[in-house]
């Protein structure tokens, strides 16, 4: 690609990091410290003239230098920005500029990556949705059940078995692969058959009672947790009839409960397949294709990000060391979502997939109707400019990922 530009030649350091040489144009520069000059004098006050009567002789003596630079740098300033006008560049950050010799500078600056050769060869593994079936319900609605449940002691002999629900309180510590503690607690409470903690963990407390020890090896963590059993509380559900469904809203009888169940849990296993299969895609486009991002862009969203977690109330006692291993995390994060966000509008563009007034009318229509508010009402949630904006882009994204969903993803 030619990066000449009327004379000037813009130099690559890497795709994002460019440099250009610019010399400064005499005769405009010493036009434009003509009018600085003649403006400086209309407004000097300068002892032993009346203001605004300086002669020009006395006004270069005080300013002509200050004047000079102020002028050659808005000249440098202004044939840069033509030659990025030019070039069609979007710079991020600050340009630095240094003097090379005698009117001879450089400009070092960053911009935004363009994408190109897109591969949307999507390979990414299968999801499997989980069918909601009639067990499914009935361990959902004995799970919301457990919110009015009593409870009552074990027997200090009765081992815990698979079936029922306990509340089991456990003294434990954490031990890492050499065997180094690095966790512990005293009394902590789990519940057991509740759905709530991973299964494996929840099968080192079957057929074990009060006062047994436990062991488990987490692989994941690759950690290992030992401790002791301390209290064992069954859990005592109460019946589900017409009287207990009203602790969950105004429900005309226990069958209309369960389809409110079996539709909520649906709707629950339809949201995360489809966040399942937009993450495999996500990665498997970063991975794809690889952008150079400045790190201007990725360090100015980090430390946007970290003020945003101290707003909340996080990390505020934080010392240095702590916050340099945050922010090269949330480092991590922006380029991976900033790269995702070009790859998207990237595709918006080749694919010509746009956003227009039905899909709009669409999403009112179908949030009025899971929400139970009128569309009038919906729309006046997206009424101002921004909330607008942000809609747009979130509904761009779905048509992007549903397109992509459609015609780009195989299944390893």
């Amino acid at each position: 690609m030619d990066n000449a530009v009327n004379g000037f030649v813009i130099e690559d350091e890497t795709s994002v990091k460019k440099r250009v040489n610019l010399k400064l144009d005499d005769l405009r520069t010493g036009e434009l410290l003509k009018k600085k000059l003649e403006t400086a004098a209309k407004q000097s006050n300068i002892k032993g003239f009346r203001p605004g009567k300086a002669p020009l002789s006395i006004i270069k003596k005080f300013y002509e230098a200050e004047l000079l630079e102020e002028a050659a740098v808005e000249i440098l300033n202004e044939d840069f920005k033509k030659i990025l006008a030019e070039k069609d560049l979007f710079v991020v950050g600050t340009p630095r500029m240094e003097k090379k010799g005698d009117k001879e500078y450089t400009v070092y600056f960053e911009v935004m990556p363009s994408v190109k050769n897109l591969n949307l060869d999507l390979k990414i593994k299968e999801v499997k949705k989980r069918d909601i079936t009639d067990e499914v319900i009935k361990d959902e609605i004995n799970f919301l059940l457990e919110r009015t449940a009593d409870s009552e002691k074990q027997d200090d002999l009765s081992p815990i078995n698979n079936s029922d629900r306990y509340f089991v309180k456990i003294d434990y510590i954490t031990e890492d692969e050499a065997g180094k503690e690095i966790d512990n607690a005293k009394d902590y409470l789990i519940s057991l058959n509740s759905n709530i903690i991973d299964k494996s963990f929840e099968s080192v407390f079957i057929g074990k009672k009060k006062g047994d020890n436990f062991e488990y090896d987490d692989r994941e963590r690759n950690v290992k947790v030992k401790g002791v059993i301390k209290e064992i509380d069954k859990k005592i559900l109460p019946e589900l009839n017409a009287e207990t469904i009203k602790n969950f809203g105004n429900f005309k009888d226990v069958d209309e409960f369960k389809e409110y169940v079996k539709k909520s849990l649906k709707e629950y296993e339809d949201k995360r397949y489809k966040e399942s299969i937009r993450s495999l895609i996500s990665d498997e486009l970063v991975n794809l294709n690889p952008v150079d991002l400045p790190e201007s862009v990725i360090e100015e969203d980090a430390l946007a990000r970290l003020e945003d977690l101290k707003k909340q109330g996080k990390y505020k006692d934080i010392d240095e060391k702590q916050k340099g291993d945050l922010l090269n995390m949330l480092k991590l994060m922006a380029k991976r979502e900033l790269v995702l966000y070009l790859l998207l509008s990237e595709i918006s563009k080749t694919e010509n997939i746009k956003i227009d007034e039905s899909d709009f009318e669409e999403f009112y229509k179908k949030t009025a109707g899971e929400s139970g508010l009128k569309e009038d009402e919906v729309k006046s949630f997206y009424a101002t400019g921004e909330a607008r904006n942000n809609l747009k882009q979130a509904l761009l994204e779905d048509k992007i990922f549903d397109f992509l969903t459609a015609s780009k993803v195989s299944y390893i």
